[in-house]
């Protein structure tokens, strides 16, 4: 049992991380996720444990509280008093603060310290660090009043922000209705015409069949007078008879071509739906495309630091080359997949990250990423994209052709496939069929505008892609709008990028071996790592927190544990 200040805290160095965890199973090595706490046992309970403390006679009156832990942080849990608990692990608020971390300026428990400082080479002891690094207080109080400017100053900068978002959202309203008028008024338009005109074809085809009718009766006028001619004529002689015969006969062809002639059709309004004005009305998401620059609060300058950094072999024992890695992606069930352009394989790599198994293309692969939960499109040289399913056994499903396959770049967004075309960005659908191109020359009059006359995608969050000219990476959003752009100098020929869950955008320069971060307005948060060797691609794994780095002309992954939060 949990006694006094003592509660289950978030699990560091695991593959699965509770915010809380059962305190009894902690207690076991056993790390379980809590649902329920007991403020009488002070005990975070998961759910076998809540099932076992409502059986049991001693506990089984517990009052169980649900989910609200942050009340049971402040409230029964937490019995020091402020002052005690400053000087408290800020990670394992049971554990007080034992060592100074000088790479990272902070102070840590030795648990913090054995578990993710490791490489860190300024350690020391809290007593040490204490009389070996002075406490300038007039300094810190300097940087008090400086932060503090910024902060109010930022604070009047989103007063005025929420003053011209104001305005912006009736701007907004406003080009709605007049958008929604329109279109009404197009549509009114449109059928004000096609009503005329069917007035105008009805009295056409009224008059036409009044004609027809004037031919019809005439034409029985005509043989009723016929037939009474021949009822009462007079006998003739016979050569008479014949010749009055004929003439008779005469009239009758005539009547009944007459006949013919207006019986042929009926006349018909017919009206034909325009089905590619319905489809396009219908099929339609939006009226207008409401875009806003949006970010996390918690992630907003916030870089992340490297804990740990090895190398894992990816060659299999029948790879004739060295590997060169031009993709990286991750299924829905965590399984990483990298594609080998040397050997011409995709390979899906076990939780440790050796060769589970491989699976031979055709041809060398220049890019992948995951198109459903367990499938993948790999873009190959030979100018196609082929679509992999991956269960028991890798499987392909069928292929499409593009133009320009042997270029790097592959991304999926939107549930399409923006592929690099050796000049600019051509969008397919899963069909094969070229729904649009990203040419560079619409960027020359943004931020983006470039000299080097290549466009390449090189990542995707979740409304925005990410496209390279080599030398800077820009944000746009799926009509090709520019909502920043990443740069540094210390970057050179930029191809693969790849984004964390707290929003850090992660480039790496393919010549100059290293991989720096930015915030999502485009703003440079420093240098993860350098000294890499010809990094060809980028992934984040969200679930371990580790950037996994492919590199052309290495039998290496790369794999870097970062601190992200």
């Amino acid at each position: 049992m949990a006694e006094g200040g003592e509660y289950s805290s978030p699990v560091l160095g695991s593959d699965i991380v509770f915010e809380y965890t059962c305190t009894p199973c902690a207690e076991d090595d056993n790390i379980q996720e809590s649902l329920k706490y007991c403020p009488e046992c002070k005990e975070f309970l998961c759910e076998a444990c809540v099932i076992h403390h409502r059986k049991v006679s001693a506990t089984k009156k517990h009052n169980l509280q649900d989910n609200d832990f942050q009340r049971c942080e402040k409230g029964s849990v937490h019995t020091t008093s402020d002052e005690d608990q400053m000087f408290k692990c800020l990670y394992h608020l049971d554990r007080d603060i034992e060592m100074y971390c000088g790479d990272h300026d902070m102070v840590y428990c030795a648990l913090c310290v054995a578990k993710n400082h490791r490489q860190c080479s300024g350690i020391q002891e809290l007593e040490e660090a204490a009389t070996s690094i002075p406490v300038n207080k007039t300094e810190l109080v300097r940087q008090i009043d400086s932060v503090q400017t910024s902060i109010q100053s930022s604070r009047q900068n989103k007063e005025a922000n929420l003053i011209a978002l104001d305005q912006e959202k009736n701007e907004t309203l406003k080009t709605i209705e007049n958008t929604e008028l329109l279109i009404i008024d197009k549509v009114k338009a449109l059928a004000s015409d096609e009503k005329a005109k069917t007035f105008f074809k009805y009295d056409a085809l009224k008059k036409d069949i009044q004609d027809e009718e004037s031919v019809l009766n005439q034409a029985i006028t005509n043989t009723n007078e016929l037939r009474v001619k021949i009822e009462t004529q007079k006998e003739l002689d016979t050569k008479q008879e014949f010749a009055r015969h004929i003439l008779q006969k005469h009239i009758l062809s005539q009547t009944e071509k007459k006949h013919d002639d207006v019986e042929k059709e009926d006349r018909k309004i017919k009206c034909f739906k325009n089905d590619e004005l319905i489809q396009h009305v219908m099929t339609a998401t939006c009226l207008v495309q409401i875009v806003g620059s949006t970010s996390s609060i918690n992630a907003k300058d916030k870089s992340v630091s490297k804990m740990s950094q090895k190398e894992v072999g990816i060659k299999g024992d029948r790879d004739k080359q060295i590997c060169s890695i031009y993709g990286i992606c991750q299924l829905s069930d965590g399984t990483i997949l990298i594609a080998d352009h040397a050997n011409k394989k995709l390979k899906r790599l076990n939780k440790d990250f050796g060769i589970k198994d491989e699976f031979n293309l055709n041809s060398n692969p220049l890019g992948i990423c995951l198109t459903g939960k367990a499938d993948v499109a790999v873009k190959l040289k030979n100018n196609t994209i082929l679509f992999v399913s991956i269960d028991e056994q890798i499987k392909k499903k069928y292929s499409i052709d593009i133009e320009c396959g042997n270029c790097i770049g592959l991304v999926f967004l939107d549930n399409k496939l923006w592929c690099h075309n050796n000049v600019d960005v051509t969008v397919y659908n899963r069909s094969g069929t070229v729904v649009k191109t990203f040419c560079h020359k619409v960027f020359d009059k943004t931020e983006f505008k470039s000299n080097s006359n290549y466009i390449v995608p090189v990542a995707t969050g979740d409304e925005y892609i990410y496209v390279s000219d080599y030398s800077k990476v820009a944000c746009l959003d799926k009509e090709g709008n520019v909502w920043a752009v990443m740069n540094n100098e210390r970057l050179k020929n930029i191809i693969s990028a790849c984004i964390s869950q707290n929003g850090i955008i992660f480039l790496a320069g393919y010549y100059s071996g290293n991989v720096m971060m930015f915030n999502e307005k485009g703003k440079c948060l420093g240098e993860l790592v350098d000294k890499l060797k010809f990094p060809s691609s980028l992934f984040f794994d969200k679930r371990t927190h580790q950037l996994i780095v492919g590199h052309n002309y290495k039998n290496e992954l790369t794999i870097i544990t970062t601190d992200v939060c």
